[in-house]
């Protein structure tokens, strides 16, 4: 079988790269994996001895930090104190003498709970039969006086703390608060069978070899259970970053991800003395462990300004908190205790002597060293998009982390979530106080969309023209007499029966406007797109003005010609407006409401930077698209130059209006609530955002609107400085 080497970066300190090699020849195992991070970077990728290229590790209790990371975002949004009894958020739980039990208790091994012997293993895949063993478990010492190491049963309670909480699995919220937020692209506590082969088989010394405990790890059973205390499955790099935003207070390249507070707070000693456990002496903060007796896996004096875990008899992860370095180092072979820890204290030892020779500081972002060229083919995202690091996508990575740290510090405390891809590939997510995977109401930004199937729909000849009258197609849109419109003075006028698609999609119909002439005013407007997607949805016979709710629909056929084509996965839904009683909200009211995750944005973005082609299909004519993202010419007519800013459902840069510093060729979606794909295909790239943290005040189409949707010029600058 061929066993792979990761790329030895050639400026990686001779301190470190000897000690990992040693210990291989040495033969305390035979498979191992080293990441550094410095400030934030990259700086030592190290891996020797496995089979598969891209190799994944079994960590056991190396992964109780990353679970406990749940709950630590959960206490930055005030779902909880650190003292506040866990039966406050799991009523059950505080039976049987557990009615004391609190958070820091359960993060600090000290809740009195560490026997998992009642819990059967043949219940290990059942969440709920576990839970119920826990609701029936005694303390066996006072909560909060002794340190007692919870091996199993602390996974169990933080996942159970978790799902309440959030309504989710604890899978799930773990993916929103720690994977998706930090980047963790090969960290789960499952995994796939057909990603089986990637797993290292774990083996032991001579002196612990059990084979019948080997086998249960090695077996693909124990990777489908999820075991939060105990069975991660990840790599080197996605530990040693997740320790890389501990030692930034909270900060990941100086993108937030928990408050300084809250750093401190889970960095700090909570509990100490000899684990009734093992014997040890053990100093714990909130699902960390501080530095005991020396020689320890830290490779430092009992101190307190480095947080970590160990892993069984296997590996260790470790952040400093005073010089911004983290360390995961993991191992394929269980060892007995001193053992163990003298390999992993010998390997974190030499980083901590390449950190002290300034050896660290001399050694550049380490992609940079093992990708030669940046790949430009052409990448379609499946059901997933793939991630690559910035420089991979042409990015100087420095210059996109001082771009996140300028959105942070415009954000304060205001949510927000930004994804920026290039080449078809994630190259960031910037996600602060939000939920990554939340699907948004896409208010205007619909429009965008609408576009995109009038376009579809003029291919297929069921529309002959965005010339022609929509009122050849939806009559009913003239059928609203005053009275019967949105407000006073706002009802069908005989001259909006000339009104044509590509009037609606342009925002310059006048449609229920007194005294505008179709075409000539540019003026965004609600209804005016209701009617277009009643129009397009009747010429498909997925609409009836008189039965709203009972036809397919325009969303529907958005799922029929889009979504499902490109892998799509948002819903939809009809949305009105308070009205009158005698308001005909089934002519003009009922609006497609698209409702998206941050990615599905990023995948319509990417759609319309290749010009409505998608991996070979063209989805949307791209005769359309060329003509939809110019500024029309009906406002190039009608409109001052300031006002040149809009196209056929885009914003439009192609004038210089929108986004003076930014490319031309640069255009966008844009909606309430801050939602926006900006799309340069000049640039490769799209970046979008929701929710936003930029002003938004003023009708649509007004000069404060314009003014504020310039404001995010700043972070799309920045972004777009980055490309190198």
């Amino acid at each position: 079988m061929t066993q792979h080497t990761a790329p030895t970066d050639v400026s990686t300190p001779n301190a470190i790269a000897s000690e990992f090699n040693r210990q291989i020849v040495d033969g305390l195992h035979s498979t191992a994996t080293l990441a550094v991070f410095k400030d934030g970077k990259q700086v030592v990728d190290l891996t020797r001895g496995a089979a598969h290229a891209s190799p994944l590790f079994r960590v056991f209790s190396m992964g109780k930090p990353l679970a406990a990371a749940v709950l630590w975002r959960y206490k930055a949004r005030g779902h909880f104190d650190w003292d506040t009894p866990v039966a406050e958020i799991w009523p059950e739980f505080g039976t049987r003498g557990k009615s004391s039990v609190t958070i820091s208790h359960v993060l600090s091994h000290s809740a009195g709970l560490a026997s998992h012997e009642t819990v059967p293993t043949s219940d290990y895949n059942d969440w709920g039969r576990v839970i119920s063993h826990i609701e029936d478990m005694t303390p066996v010492t006072v909560p909060g006086e002794t340190v007692h190491y919870h091996s199993r049963t602390f996974g169990w309670i933080v996942g159970e703390i978790a799902a309440r909480i959030s309504g989710l699995t604890f899978d799930e919220a773990f993916a929103r608060e720690v994977t998706l937020p930090l980047g963790l692209k090969n960290t789960t506590f499952i995994v796939d069978q057909s990603e089986f082969g990637r797993l290292v088989p774990v083996d032991a010394s001579d002196e612990c070899a059990d084979p019948m405990n080997v086998a249960l790890v090695n077996a693909l059973a124990r990777a489908q259970i999820t075991m939060p205390a105990g069975s991660m499955i990840t790599t080197a790099s996605d530990v040693a970053k997740f320790y890389s935003a501990i030692s930034g207070k909270g900060k990941l390249n100086g993108v937030p991800w928990l408050p300084q507070g809250v750093i401190a707070d889970v960095t700090s000693l909570h509990a100490e003395g000899a684990d009734e456990a093992s014997g040890n002496y053990s100093r714990v903060g909130l699902g960390v462990r501080l530095p005991s007796t020396p020689p320890n896996q830290y490779a430092i004096d009992d101190d307190s300004t480095t947080v970590g875990h160990g892993g069984m008899g296997t590996c260790t992860g470790w952040a400093s908190l005073v010089e911004d370095v983290s360390v995961a180092y993991i191992t394929n072979r269980l060892q007995l205790e001193l053992p163990n820890k003298l390999r992993l204290h010998d390997m974190s030892m030499a980083v901590r002597k390449s950190l002290d020779a300034g050896e660290l500081d001399q050694v550049d972002n380490v992609s940079q060293l093992q990708i030669h060229q940046t790949d430009t083919k052409r990448v379609w995202p499946g059901k997933n998009w793939e991630e690559a690091e910035p420089e991979e996508l042409g990015f100087d990575r420095a210059k996109l982390a001082e771009a996140g740290r300028y959105q942070a510090e415009i954000a304060v405390d205001q949510p927000y979530r930004i994804l920026i891809a290039r080449h078809g590939k994630i190259a960031a997510e910037w996600i602060f106080r939000s939920d990554p995977i939340t699907e948004a109401h896409q208010a205007s930004a619909s429009k965008s969309t609408f576009s995109s199937v009038l376009g579809i729909a003029i291919q297929e000849g069921v529309i002959k023209s965005e010339n022609d009258r929509v009122a050849d197609y939806y009559p009913e849109m003239l059928d609203v007499a005053p009275g019967e419109g949105p407000k006073e003075g706002r009802y069908a006028f005989p001259e909006n029966e000339g009104i044509t698609f590509k009037q609606l999609i342009g925002n310059t119909s006048g449609y229920m406007k007194p005294g505008e002439a179709p075409g000539k005013v540019f003026n965004y407007q609600t209804f005016g797109m209701n009617i277009l997607t009643h129009a397009i949805a009747s010429a498909y016979s997925l609409y009836k003005s008189s039965k709203p709710e009972q036809g397919a629909g325009f969303g529907t056929l958005t799922e029929w010609k889009i979504r499902n084509v490109i892998d799509g996965n948002w819903s939809w839904k009809y949305g009105n407006f308070d009205m009158h009683a005698e308001a005909k909200l089934g002519v003009f009211g009922y609006m497609t409401s698209y409702q998206m995750t941050l990615r599905d944005m990023a995948r319509m973005g990417w759609l319309w930077l290749n010009k409505g082609n998608w991996n070979g299909t063209q989805v949307i004519p791209e005769t359309w698209i060329e003509k939809a993202t110019r500024v029309s010419e009906e406002i190039l007519e009608n409109e001052p130059i300031d006002r040149h800013v809009y196209g056929l459902g885009f914003w439009c840069n192609d004038q210089g209006q929108v986004w003076p510093e930014l490319p031309k060729d640069s255009f966008a979606a844009s909606g309430a609530g801050n939602q926006h794909i900006w799309v340069c295909p000049s640039l490769d790239l799209v970046v979008a955002q929701s929710p936003g943290i930029y002003p938004s005040h003023g009708a649509f189409d007004s000069e404060e609107q314009i003014e504020d949707r310039r404001s995010i010029q700043g972070l799309l600058g920045r972004i777009v400085d980055s490309i190198e």
